[in-house]
């Protein structure tokens, strides 16, 4: 029994539903401006409504052909010429896969391009496809007296637009849709003229000039209305808001299901009452709640979101607000899974399809892809869809296996709950809690407050009373350090008697002035030696032992190798130059060992080749009589300044030392680069004076190595090494520091 809607809700409706849609001229489904291209459109000419349709519904792509030529006016604007009547036309054109187009190609390339863009970004917010082929146009008044033609589509191809690789432009190809009716212009005519727009009832054999006959019938009834069944325009067409719009009409529902429903009563006049059957005080806590058998979380929940899902679960009415990223998203599908696991129905929308996917592939993720129907995305179209609850019907005959009860979580749980108690209940009698304490701690780290060095056997005991006593006696510890300095540089920091006779005293004073002397003659010693090395004054007895050592270490260099040795105290890689100078030395001994035996020329040439048949002689008589032996001994004779041996051993000692010459000579020659940059001048190649730099080297890396805390200059360094008193300051040191 249909029910009677009182005034004011059926108002409240009315207010409602025209605000929704729009059967307005403004709206593209109720008049389009053809001759109008400016916008996001391309109109198609040459083509028959019956064959484009049967192209695409076979499940083949178009291509868009330009028939134009582009002008260029106006700085950016791209302008087409029109095309002329071709008198040659060949009708096999409106069976090919080609839409032809009045544009020009850059000007159908770039409305191709915007239309595809604009396209994408419409169904990724929306979730819904608004790009259609339109297929024949209407013709139509407002009324008798009215001379602006409207024209309005009649079919609409759901279409999408195609990246072709190979030509770098857009295809087009027919969507996996169902044709449906152009509902704004159906509406229009009912409200304004009582005509019934007919429903597109499309079968196997249908072709959009059937339906063109049943508009005909209607059309003709009218003065001036007319169809153009060939024209045929791609643009943006919405139905979504009439949806809705015929949603809302209170006398479509039965038994007054919409007014009457207790939730459309809530939104829309009644309000909602608060009440005090929350299922969680204020003082409660979760878990004594909600125990681990209740809880059906598929995705991770905290405190907050567990107590929304069951608020959800026991049917209460909620508003769950919160910024980006604080969980919204799997508290839905937490609670989408519950609803499933008790058998219920849950109706998932949004303003946004990102934040629909978001949810899905939540629930995808987890394994329940089985309970989801997408009926508002790229997929919602009645095949899949068909197909999707084949899947999901198949899928239902297993019958999975029941869990067992959550003891393992529940233990797991009791565990961390002893655990957050422990570190929140009071430590003894001190008021203080372990999760403070950890606090306290970690603001201190923040700050880069050293840790106390001091014993923390009481620490466990000590109230804030107690620690208020502590904190006030270090602070007057730490009054006294700034007064009295450092206690480890305090010139009596060794002293432990304290208590002294008059007798001790006495004798204390001239061991007092004998010591101050002593310091004082030390302090002068050790600052003519630094100011030899460039050194700041320090006058401090951590420095005697440094001091010492480097001006020991200085010794042993003479006058004339000054500007070698700071060229090597610059060196950053000893090591690297020791090993390559070593290497140039034994080249040095063996080259000259081996001139004695071999002319210049054999040092340019690789011997290497005469080694195995000089070998192969050693070993065998026969070997000797060969071709191979007998060459290359020939070869090694021509490099000898004496006769060649006669035994085959020696021969190939003569070729194991000319080899050994060269394999030295790589190894320091693989060095060069670096050895030119150290040594400067000093280098000369084959020539270089290896021993002599050698042992400056080794002078060098000994002060580098005594220099390493003190960091003097190398000028200083080689000047001090020179002077005549250097050893005299290190003597004088030692003595004056003692042993």
């Amino acid at each position: 029994m249909n029910i009677e809607a009182s005034p004011q809700v059926r108002k409240l409706f009315d207010e409602t539903r025209r605000r929704l849609v729009e059967t307005g001229t403004r709206n593209r489904l109720v008049h389009v401006n053809r001759a109008n291209t400016r916008g996001a459109v391309v109109n198609i000419i040459n083509e028959r409504s019956d064959d484009v349709y049967a192209i695409l519904a076979s499940g083949k792509t178009m291509r868009f052909r330009p028939l134009g030529k582009d002008k260029h006016e106006q700085g950016e604007i791209l302008l087409a010429d029109d095309t002329g009547d071709d008198e040659t036309f060949d009708e096999d054109r409106y069976t090919d896969n080609l839409l032809e187009s009045p544009l020009g190609p850059d000007a159908l390339a770039k409305k191709l391009l915007k239309i595809a863009r604009d396209a994408r970004t419409a169904e990724e917010e929306q979730g819904v496809n608004i790009l259609y082929l339109a297929l024949g146009f209407v013709t139509w008044f407002e009324d008798e007296k009215s001379d602006i033609r409207r024209e309005a589509p009649l079919v609409l191809l759901p279409v999408e637009l195609v990246r072709n690789q190979r030509t770098s432009t857009y295809d087009i190809r027919m969507r996996g849709e169902d044709l449906i009716t152009n509902l704004p212009l159906q509406q229009r005519w009912q409200d304004d003229f009582g005509l019934v727009l007919p429903e597109l009832e499309v079968g196997e054999d249908w072709q959009p000039s059937q339906y063109f006959d049943q508009v005909e019938e209607i059309v003709d009834e009218r003065d001036r209305w007319e169809i153009d069944r060939d024209a045929i325009q791609l643009g943006f067409f919405s139905f979504s808001k009439l949806l809705m719009y015929r949603d809302l009409d209170i006398d479509v529902w039965p038994d007054s299901a919409l007014e009457c429903h207790k939730l459309v009563k809530g939104l829309l006049y009644e309000g909602f009452e608060g009440g005090d059957d929350a299922i969680f005080g204020e003082e409660d806590k979760l878990d004594d709640v909600l125990p681990p058998e209740k809880i059906f979380h598929v995705v991770d929940a905290d405190a907050s979101q567990a107590r929304v899902i069951e608020e959800a679960r026991s049917g209460r009415n909620l508003v769950v607000q919160g910024p980006p990223g604080t969980g919204k998203s799997q508290t839905i599908a937490n609670i989408i899974a519950a609803a499933a696991q008790e058998g219920k129905t849950v109706l998932f929308v949004a303003e946004k399809m990102a934040a629909l996917e978001v949810v899905h592939d939540r629930l995808v993720k987890v394994g329940l892809a089985d309970i989801c129907l997408e009926l508002h995305s790229r997929s919602a179209n009645k095949r899949q869809v068909l197909e999707e609850l084949k899947r999901t019907l198949n899928a239902g005959a297993a019958v999975p296996a029941i869990p067992a009860r959550p003891e393992a979580l529940q233990h797991s749980r009791d565990k961390l709950n002893a655990i957050a108690q422990a570190l929140h209940s009071p430590i003894g009698d001190t008021g203080e809690t372990a999760f403070g304490m950890l606090g306290r701690q970690a603001r201190f780290m923040g700050l880069k407050a050293p840790p106390p060095t001091f014993a923390a056997d009481g620490l466990a005991e000590m109230d804030r009373a107690t620690e208020s006593k502590a904190v006030d006696a270090l602070k007057l510890y730490g009054g006294a350090l700034k007064e009295a300095g450092d206690p480890a540089k305090h010139p009596f920091r060794s002293v432990t008697v304290t208590q002294l006779q008059p007798v001790d005293q006495a004798r204390l004073r001239p061991m007092l002035d004998e010591a101050r002397e002593a310091v004082t003659a030390l302090d002068n010693a050790l600052n003519v030696a630094l100011d030899s090395l460039g050194l700041a004054e320090g006058g401090w007895f951590d420095l005697v032992a440094p001091v010492e050592e480097l001006l020991r270490a200085l010794s042993g260099l003479n006058e004339g190798e000054g500007n070698l040795a700071k060229e090597l105290l610059q060196c950053r890689d000893m090591d690297r130059l020791s090993q390559a100078l070593a290497s140039g030395r034994r080249w040095r001994e063996e080259r000259d060992a081996a001139s004695a035996y071999f002319i210049d020329h054999a040092f340019t040439v690789d011997l290497a080749h005469l080694r195995a048949p000089l070998i192969a002689g050693t070993r065998s008589f026969f070997a000797r009589w060969g071709s191979a032996y007998r060459n290359a001994s020939r070869e090694l004779a021509g490099l000898l300044t004496d006769q060649l041996p006669k035994s085959a051993d020696e021969r190939v000692e003569l070729v194991d030392s000319l080899l050994q010459v060269s394999r030295l000579r790589n190894e320091w020659g693989q060095e060069e680069e670096f050895c030119r940059t150290t040594l400067g001048e000093n280098w000369r190649g084959e020539r270089t004076d290896w021993e002599g730099i050698e042992a400056v080297q080794a002078w060098a890396a000994r002060v580098s190595l005594a220099n390493a805390d003190l960091d003097a200059e190398p000028d200083f360094l080689v000047s001090t090494a020179v002077a005549r008193e250097r050893e005299n300051w290190a003597d004088k040191i030692k003595q004056l520091a003692g042993p």
